[in-house]
């Protein structure tokens, strides 16, 4: 898969911070794992993008069972899109 680019890497952090329901997303590891995917999958410059998200690993947490958990939500989708097969060109 190619690198997003850093307009898609932007759009989906934004996405995700606005499906917060409560102020314990930003620690929970469901959206600590999506951001961590998109860490890897996005080009090494744009690590600026990720700054803003840092938290101290005392303050991460387990998942809470919310239901629905968007930003879960967001990251399955996400990885569903991944492994989706790509179209060749021609």
């Amino acid at each position: 898969m190619q690198k997003l680019s850093r307009t898609e890497t932007q759009a989906m952090l934004k996405d995700a911070e606005d499906s917060f329901p409560h102020g314990a997303c930003n620690t929970c590891e469901c959206f600590l794992g999506y951001l961590a995917q998109l860490r890897i999958d996005s080009d090494p410059a744009d690590k600026d993008l990720f700054v803003p998200f840092k938290v101290d690993r005392k303050d991460m947490h387990h998942c809470l069972g919310c239901d629905p958990c968007l930003p879960g939500d967001l990251y399955a989708e996400y990885m569903k899109m991944k492994a989706a097969p790509t179209p060749l060109s021609l």
